[in-house]
This record gives C-alpha cells, sequence and structure tokens, in this order.
C-alpha cells in the first residue's frame, strides 16, 4: 500500500500540475501518542490463552519530519486546493507490555508517511487558513517476544518467536494556518493533527495473542519555500 500511496503522489507532483506552485519545508513538532493494549494469559487447560490483560500509556516527546507540497490550482470559491507529503523518519515506541505469565512485546512504528489534501482559504495580508484529511502508513516492528514461563513450566516453554514487521495505517485530520514572510524562507505554519491508527495484532506460536492501538497528536511549527 506505501508503494501505490508514493506513486499517486509522484504522479500528481510530476504529471497534471506540473507548472503549479510546488512548496518544501521542514516542521518540529511536540507529540502526545497514547497507547492502548492487550496481551492473553496462559490458560490452565494450555489452550489458546486465557483472559485479555489489558495495558495503557501515553509519551510526550519531540520530533522533525519535511514535506513537500504541490498547489494543484483547483479554486472553490476562493478555496484553494493543495496535495501534500509529509514524510517522518523517525522509530517511536507505541507500546510495551509485559508482566504475568502472558505474552511480551515491545511495538514500535517507523517510517511513517502521510499523503493528504489540504483546502486552504486567504485570509489576506499573507495569511492563510486551512484543513488537512490524509493517510497514514507505517512500519511496525513487534520485538522482545516472548511468552512467560508459569510455576509450573519451565522456561523452555517460553516463546522464541522472531521479531514480527506489520504495517500500521491510520486516518490523519487537522487544521492550522500559513504566513508569508520575506527572508531565507517563504512562510511559517503552525498546525495541529491527530493521526488514529488501527489495530494491530499478532499470535506466537503458543497461541497467545498480543494486541496494540495507537493515537498520535501532534502540534508543529513549520517553515518552508515555494518554487
Amino acid at each position: 500500500m506505501k508503494k501505490i500511496i508514493t506513486a499517486i503522489i509522484a504522479s500528481f507532483f510530476i504529471g497534471n500540475f506540473a507548472l503549479a506552485e510546488t512548496s518544501i519545508g521542514v516542521k518540529i513538532s511536540a507529540a502526545s501518542m497514547d497507547a492502548s493494549g492487550s496481551h492473553t494469559t496462559n490458560s490452565s487447560s494450555g489452550g489458546s490463552g486465557g483472559d485479555a490483560v489489558n495495558a495503557s500509556g501515553e509519551a510526550d516527546f519531540n520530533m522533525g519530519s519535511f514535506f513537500i507540497e504541490k498547489n494543484t490550482g483547483l479554486d472553490f470559491n476562493g478555496v484553494g486546493i493543495t496535495i501534500g507529503l509529509d514524510v517522518i523518519p523517525f522509530t517511536a515506541e507505541v507500546d510495551k507490555l509485559g508482566g504475568g505469565d502472558g505474552f511480551d512485546a515491545t511495538v514500535d512504528i517507523e517510517d511513517v508517511m502521510t499523503a493528504y489534501i489540504q483546502p486552504t482559504f486567504s485570509t489576506g495580508d499573507g495569511v492563510s487558513v486551512f484543513a488537512r484529511l490524509g493517510y497514514t502508513q507505517g512500519d511496525v516492528k513487534i520485538t522482545n517476544i516472548t511468552r512467560q514461563a508459569t510455576a509450573s513450566e519451565t522456561s523452555d516453554s517460553a516463546s522464541t518467536d522472531g521479531d514480527q514487521s506489520k504495517s500500521l495505517e491510520g486516518i490523519m485530520y487537522g487544521v492550522g494556518i500559513t504566513k508569508e514572510i520575506d527572508g531565507l524562507v517563504d512562510f511559517l505554519r503552525l498546525e495541529g493533527t491527530i493521526t488514529e491508527f488501527d489495530e494491530i495484532s499478532h499470535t506466537n506460536s503458543n497461541g497467545k495473542v498480543v494486541k496494540a492501538d495507537s493515537e498520535l497528536m501532534l502540534i508543529s511549527l513549520s517553515i518552508g519555500k515555494t518554487f
């Protein structure tokens, strides 16, 4: 799916709108990620697992990204349409589950990429406001996978599953404001976005299941150049 998104965005940037304005920029974001997850415990009968054990948490951190946007030249009653691609070159821990006699694992996301459409309305004096709607995809790494042995078992019964890689997908939406400036860069931008990721799950060789979902909230300041 990520290759399809990249191909679609690339076709817009080098195809129909080749003569339209293109902007590139970098942003720094204050991020907050809420995560929740669950894992099954061992069952007394040795079946597929007992009751689910739930866990949740929140992490606050700073991160950077870069973006490229194309003004499509389309205008609907003063609302212009921009398309863009934002790439976050970082790895972040979504959730870490452990303890008891269930399924331990660490869940990370990396190579996060968002394709978006951005309706924009100019308020005058070089200021514009916008909404944003996009589709986000990244890679999920499930590492440090173990199944804890119970008191009646030996450590040899623990899971020896290797690291897993899965796709993480979600819908991004947000709003922001852009101010045109004179200088080395052409604009400053302040925006807030939320990405709601789908739940991911993995079943290990002992039939124990780990699940996790998350929501990423960003408050971002950007600078950019338009060509």
